[in-house]
């Protein structure tokens, strides 16, 4: 069951570096290109519920449901700072700083869930801090394609409060599985709440809203595309926190930073490689070091 969880939560890590990816290959303003997100999060979510349950849905907690729900406009308000923090300082730049989220998310889960239980608190933020030290490392790399390729004061603060939020959530979906509910039915409910909670944002703090729909629908199937990964990302994180725990499962998938700076590597030209050559490396050592150390953890 362990290996399983590592599995999973190394499958999100992977789909949680890619799915802002398609951000910068959309053209839609922040609070726009959220709701279209969060659209492509409910289609999916549904049809992954489906799949799983067809016709007939488990019956669940009315509790758990509505802690499932809250789950999405806690996590509406941190990808909507993420998205700022993108369009501020650049992809490379922001998500390292975003991803300070995993210390916060192994301290809850020691700390509210008690898993401190089953798992060594001292590997467990070790491990966690070698994540972060991974992403501000990568960070310092820079990324030279953005108009504004420098840390700013709102961009961090922006990345702040989008790790903030992104570990916030974790606590009602945590006592959401406690009351029983399954991973497809909590993500398919929690699928509305981002929605709701990207509806509410758009109206309170977008003008022009029509422009919305005169976008190209380039543009917003981009954003849809970032909305399915994230809601494949969440499905198997929330899988791997069944198996291993919040604690551990929250720092691995946030060693998502590899994925997100290889795709600025490869696809987007961002970083110079052979200029960085030695940060990188020694950023890959730290995460090495402290995905093995959150194994050990859990044993």
């Amino acid at each position: 069951m362990t290996a399983l969880g590592f599995g999973l939560a190394i499958l999100a890590m992977v789909l949680f570096g890619l799915y802002m990816v398609p951000r910068k290959l959309s053209g839609l303003r922040d609070f726009d290109f959220v709701l279209s997100m969060c659209i492509g999060a409910v289609i999916i979510t549904q049809i992954a519920r489906f799949v799983a349950h067809g016709l007939s849905q488990p019956e669940l907690d009315p509790r758990g449901i509505w802690l499932s729900f809250s789950c999405g406009p806690i996590w509406a308000l941190g990808i909507l700072f993420y998205t700022l923090s993108v369009s501020q300082m650049g992809l490379t730049l922001a998500t390292p700083i975003k991803n300070t989220t995993a210390v916060l998310g192994t301290i809850l889960g020691l700390a509210v869930f008690a898993e401190w239980r089953e798992t060594s608190p001292v590997l467990a933020l070790i491990g966690s801090l070698l994540v972060v030290a991974c992403a501000i490392l990568l960070g310092r790399c820079g990324d030279k394609t953005e108009k504004r390729d420098h840390v700013t004061p709102l961009g961090v603060l922006y990345a702040l409060l989008a790790a903030l939020f992104f570990a916030a959530y974790t606590i009602p979906l945590k006592f959401a599985q406690r009351l029983g509910v399954d991973s497809y039915s909590l993500i398919a409910t929690m699928g509305w709440g981002t929605l709701a909670g990207a509806v509410v944002l758009f109206i309170a703090f977008t003008r022009g809203r029509r422009r919305w729909l005169r976008e190209p629908p380039k543009d917003h199937f981009f954003a849809i595309l970032a909305g399915i990964c994230w809601a494949l990302a969440t499905i198997t994180m929330a899988e791997a926190i069944r198996h291993i725990g919040l604690a551990v499962t929250w720092p691995v998938t946030n060693l998502n930073t590899i994925v997100t700076v290889a795709a600025g590597i490869l696809i987007f030209h961002e970083i110079d490689t052979r200029r960085f050559r030695g940060t990188i490396a020694l950023a890959m050592l730290c995460a090495i070091v402290g995905s093995a150390l959150l194994g050990f953890a859990k044993l």
